[in-house]
C-alpha cells in the first residue's frame, strides 16, 4: 500500500513538472519540499542536541530553551547560506557538513536550477505560441495567411481598434509569423499594436475556447496556406464551431475566407445568412478579392491601378471596354467575372424612335481570354457559369483560325432566340500562345482600336508562373511599351492612350514595383495577386454601403431618408439571404462606375437618373447570372403582366429561375422602382 501511494505521488510529481502549463501547482511542489526538509533538520537537531549547551559567541551559558532556538537558527541559517563551515560554530563538523551538503542541494542545485528551466520553459512556450493569456473584445485572426498583414494594418487605422488586443492563431511556426508581420508594419504600428501569436488548429473545439472566441469583437478566419487543398473545408469547420462555441453572442462581425469559387458558390444558395444570428458573416472569395482590388474603383477609395473605364464612359461616348485577359486559370476567371460585374455603361442605351429604349449592341463590353489549346477550359468556364453563356454573345477563335478569318459563333441560338439577346457583356475565347505571330497580329489589332478611340484596352497576364507572366510582359509587342503622357514632368501617364497591362505574380510583387518605379518602359505593368496583397481593405466600406442599399430596397416604395440606426441595420442584413448580401456588395461596388459616367454627380439630372436605373439592371442581369439563377424564356416571363402568374413567377426564385432577368423595358413597373430608387439615392449610400 506504501509502495502504492509513493509510486502515484511520483506521478503526481513528473506529471506536474512535465507540463509547463502547471507553474504555480511546480512552486507549490518546491516550497513544499524546502518545508519539509527544513523542518526535519530542524526536528533533529533538537532532537541530538536537546541536553547540550551551546556557548555563544560573548562565551555566556544559555539555558536549554535558549539552546534549543539556537539550533534550530543556525540548522536553518546554515541551509539556506549553504556557503561553507562555520568553525567557530559551536555545532558539531560532521552536523555542519551533513547541512551544508543539503543546503546547497535545495538552494543551488534544485531553487536556482528550476527557476531557470522555469524561465526558460516559459520563455520557449511563449516563443513556440503555447503560452494562453485571457482576452475579452479582441480581434481574433484564426490562420498565420499572408493575408492577415494588410488586415492588420487597415484595422490599426481605425483609432477603436488600436488599443485591442490581436490575437493570431495558427498552425505554423509562431516565429515565422511574427517575423512576418514586424517585416510588413511601420515601427510605429509596432510600437502601439498589441499583437500575440499563438499555436493551435483553428477547427480544433479545445483550442479555439482557449482563444476566448466566445468573448471576442471581430473574427478572420483566413487560414493558411490558400493553396491547400483542405482549405476551405477547414475554413467552413472553424466556422461552424465558432457559430457553436458564439451562439449566446449577436452579431459578431466574421470574415470567412475560401480560394475557391466554388465553395463560396455554396453559400450563395443558403436561405439565411446565419441560423443563429451569432455571427455577422461576410463570405471573401481570395481571388475574386485580387480581383476587386484591382477593378473596383469607387469613391475615396485608394486605387493603384488604372480603372477599366478610364475616366468614365458616358450616355455619348462610342467607346468601350475591351479587357483582355492571356491564360485559363483560376485568376483569369475571378478578374474576367468581376469585370463582368462592374463593366456596365449607359451608351449601351439608346432611345427609339416610339420613345422606349433599346440596346445599342455594337457597343457592347468585350472580355477577351486567350490560351493554348482553350476549349477544354473554355468548356469548364462556361458550364460552371451556364445561366450565363446560354445567352451571351460569344465568339471562338479556334486552333485554325488564321490572319483575317473570322471567328466562330459559339451562341446556342435556340436558347437566345427563346431568352433575347439583351445583354451588354460579349465574350471572345482565342486559342493561341502569346509568343505566336498571329496572337502578337491580334493585340496589335487591339491596340490600334484603343489609339482610335474605340475601345479602352486593358491587358491581364494571369499564367499560373509568375516568372512565365514576366517574360511575356517584357516581350509583348513594342506598341505596349509605348507611355503617353499627360504631364511627363510629374510622370502622369496617359491612360487614355497607354494600355495598362496587369502581370499576376502569385509569391511576391516586389520585382515588378520597383521596375514600375524606375523603369520608364514600364510605367504601365502593374503587379498583382501576392497572398500578402490579396486582401481587399475597400470591402469593409462597400459592405457598409451594401447595408444601405438593402435598407432602401427594403423600403424602396417609402423610402424617405437613411436611419442613423446602424443596429437596425445590421439586424436586417442578418436576415438577409447571402445571395441578396452579396447582391446589395456588388452593387455598390458598382457606384464608382455610374458616378464616373455622369457629368455632375452631385446634382443628376433626369435623364441620369432613367439612363443609370436601366444600367443598374443590366448590371443586376449579369449579376443574377452569374451567381447561378437562370432566365426565363419570353412566354414566360408574360406571366408578369398577369396578378396570378406573377405570384407563380415569384415562387420561382426559390428555385435560382428570376422572371425579372430580362430588357428593362419588359420590367413591369412594381420592378422598375428598385433601380430607380437605387440611383435617386446615391448620396444616401455612399455618406
Amino acid at each position: 500500500m506504501n509502495k502504492q501511494r509513493s509510486c502515484k505521488l511520483l506521478w503526481h510529481f513528473d506529471r506536474t513538472f512535465g507540463n509547463s502549463k502547471k507553474w504555480f501547482r511546480q512552486f507549490i511542489w518546491l516550497f513544499s519540499i524546502i518545508f519539509l526538509t527544513i523542518s526535519l533538520f530542524s526536528i533533529v537537531g533538537y532532537l541530538l542536541f536537546i541536553n547540550n549547551s551551546i556557548s555563544t559567541a560573548e562565551g555566556v551559558n544559555e539555558s536549554v530553551n535558549e539552546g534549543v532556538l539556537n539550533i534550530q537558527q543556525r540548522t536553518i541559517g546554515m541551509i539556506l547560506r549553504s556557503n561553507g563551515i562555520d568553525l567557530d560554530s559551536k555545532l558539531p563538523f560532521a552536523w555542519q557538513v551533513i547541512l551544508v551538503f543539503v543546503g546547497t542541494f535545495l538552494v543551488s542545485g534544485f531553487v536556482i536550477t528550476y527557476l531557470g528551466n522555469l524561465l526558460r520553459t516559459r520563455l520557449g512556450s511563449y516563443r513556440n505560441g503555447a503560452t494562453r493569456y485571457k482576452f475579452k473584445n479582441h480581434i481574433l485572426f484564426l490562420g498565420g495567411s499572408k493575408m492577415i498583414l494588410p488586415m492588420i494594418k487597415e484595422l490599426y487605422k481605425k483609432e477603436k481598434y488600436r488599443n485591442l488586443d490581436f490575437v493570431v492563431l495558427t498552425e505554423i511556426e509562431p516565429r515565422e509569423v511574427r517575423r512576418q508581420i514586424g517585416g510588413f508594419l511601420t515601427d510605429e504600428e509596432k510600437k502601439h499594436l498589441k499583437i500575440t501569436v499563438l499555436r493551435g488548429n483553428r477547427d480544433d473545439r479545445d483550442t479555439l475556447k482557449s482563444v476566448y472566441i466566445e468573448k471576442t469583437s471581430r473574427i478572420y478566419i483566413v487560414g493558411e496556406n490558400p493553396f491547400d487543398s483542405e482549405h476551405d473545408s477547414t475554413n467552413m469547420e472553424s466556422w461552424n464551431l465558432a457559430k457553436e462555441l458564439c451562439s449566446n453572442r449577436v452579431g459578431i462581425p466574421c470574415f470567412l475566407v475560401f480560394n475557391r469559387a466554388s465553395t463560396a458558390f455554396i453559400f450563395h444558395h443558403m436561405e439565411e445568412a446565419d441560423n443563429n444570428s451569432c455571427l455577422d458573416t461576410t463570405i471573401v472569395n481570395r481571388l475574386e478579392s485580387v480581383a476587386q482590388r484591382v477593378l473596383v474603383h469607387n469613391g475615396n477609395e485608394k486605387n493603384d491601378f488604372p480603372a477599366l473605364d478610364r475616366g468614365g464612359i458616358d450616355k455619348d461616348s462610342k467607346r468601350t471596354v475591351h479587357f483582355v485577359l492571356y491564360g485559363m486559370t483560376a485568376i483569369s476567371y475571378a478578374l474576367s467575372t468581376t469585370a463582368a460585374h462592374l463593366c456596365h455603361f449607359p451608351n449601351f442605351i439608346k432611345r427609339k424612335e416610339d420613345g422606349s429604349w433599346a440596346e445599342n449592341k455594337e457597343l457592347r463590353t468585350r472580355i477577351t481570354l486567350i490560351a493554348p489549346n482553350i476549349k477544354e477550359e473554355m468548356y469548364f468556364f462556361t458550364s460552371h457559369l451556364n445561366s450565363l453563356f446560354n445567352i451571351s454573345k460569344c465568339n471562338v477563335y479556334d486552333s485554325q483560325w488564321g490572319h483575317g478569318d473570322a471567328p466562330k459563333s459559339w451562341n446556342n441560338k435556340t436558347t437566345m432566340d427563346a431568352i433575347g439577346d439583351f445583354l451588354d457583356i460579349e465574350w471572345d475565347f482565342v486559342d493561341g500562345n502569346i509568343a505566336d505571330e498571329k496572337i502578337r497580329r491580334l493585340l496589335k489589332q487591339y491596340y490600334e482600336e484603343n489609339k482610335e478611340g474605340k475601345a479602352y484596352l486593358t491587358l491581364a497576364l494571369c499564367q499560373k508562373e509568375a516568372d512565365k507572366n514576366i517574360a511575356a510582359a517584357l516581350y509583348l509587342p513594342t506598341e505596349f511599351h509605348t507611355i503617353e503622357y499627360k504631364d511627363e514632368e510629374k510622370a502622369e501617364i496617359d491612360f487614355e492612350k497607354t494600355v495598362p497591362v496587369f502581370v499576376f505574380q502569385p509569391e511576391s510583387e516586389e520585382m515588378l514595383k520597383t521596375a514600375n518605379h524606375e523603369v520608364k518602359m514600364f510605367k504601365n505593368i502593374f503587379p498583382f495577386g501576392s497572398v500578402k496583397e490579396s486582401y481587399d481593405p475597400s470591402i469593409r466600406s462597400r459592405i457598409s454601403e451594401g447595408k444601405r442599399i438593402h435598407y432602401i430596397y427594403n423600403r424602396a416604395r417609402d423610402y424617405a431618408f437613411m436611419t442613423s440606426d446602424q443596429d437596425e441595420l445590421d439586424r436586417q442584413w442578418r436576415e438577409a439571404k447571402y445571395a441578396d448580401q452579396m447582391s446589395n456588395i456588388y452593387s455598390a461596388s458598382h457606384i464608382g462606375v455610374k458616378l464616373r459616367s455622369v457629368n455632375n454627380r452631385e446634382q443628376l439630372s433626369e435623364e441620369d437618373i432613367q439612363l443609370l436605373a436601366i444600367t443598374e439592371h443590366n448590371r443586376w442581369n449579369i449579376e443574377k447570372l452569374l451567381m447561378g439563377f437562370e432566365a426565363l424564356p419570353k412566354t414566360e416571363r408574360k406571366k408578369q403582366y398577369d396578378r396570378k402568374g406573377l405570384e407563380e413567377l415569384k415562387v420561382l426564385k426559390n428555385q435560382f429561375k428570376h422572371y425579372c432577368i430580362e430588357p428593362y423595358d419588359e420590367l413591369i413597373p412594381e420592378d422598375k422602382i428598385y433601380d430607380t430608387i437605387i440611383v435617386k439615392n446615391l448620396g444616401d449610400i455612399i455618406q
